[in-house]
């Protein structure tokens, strides 16, 4: 009967356990806001950016330009590099339809994972350097980005 309570009580305690719920390392991601950058192209006399992270009005012009067109739209976005930076992907010249599409950007400690997806379509009578650019919040800044093309969904 002595061994029977002593059973009894460790399987109850094993249930317990079990009944438990332990949050995963996943619980402390945070969605991150932005907003897509729209009419600017990659300069062709420059090289394309080693990071995606650009922090400065003038680093940015550097790589940049204005593509505005008449029209609806046709202004670039604004961005204030007093409260904003920018992630910037540039891919090489392509004859090929390319179109670079931004899915989220997540928080976790103290970096951003940038996920997009890159669409290829038919091939072109011309060249283009597929360009996408995002705008996030200033506070997001100091964070370490990693890209990830491989979609998860």
């Amino acid at each position: 009967m002595k061994y029977a309570k002593i059973i009894l009580a460790m399987a109850s305690l094993l249930v317990l356990a079990g009944c438990t719920t332990h949050k995963p390392a996943e619980a402390n991601v945070e969605n991150v806001p932005f907003q897509v950058a729209k009419n600017y192209f990659f300069k062709n006399d420059q090289t394309l950016p080693v990071s995606p992270k650009i922090t400065t009005a003038a680093a940015f012009d550097q790589l940049f330009g204005m593509a505005a067109f008449m029209g609806k739209d046709g202004q670039p976005t604004a961005i204030d590099f007093d409260k904003q930076f920018v992630l910037a992907i540039v891919l090489p010249v392509t004859d090929m339809s390319t179109q670079i599409m931004p899915l989220k950007v997540e928080a976790k400690g103290n970096r951003l994972f940038y996920y997009y997806e890159v669409k290829t379509g038919e091939q072109l009578s011309f060249s283009i350097q597929p360009v996408s650019i995002i705008i996030l919040d200033k506070q997001y800044e100091n964070h370490e980005v990693i890209l990830n093309n491989d979609v998860q969904r």
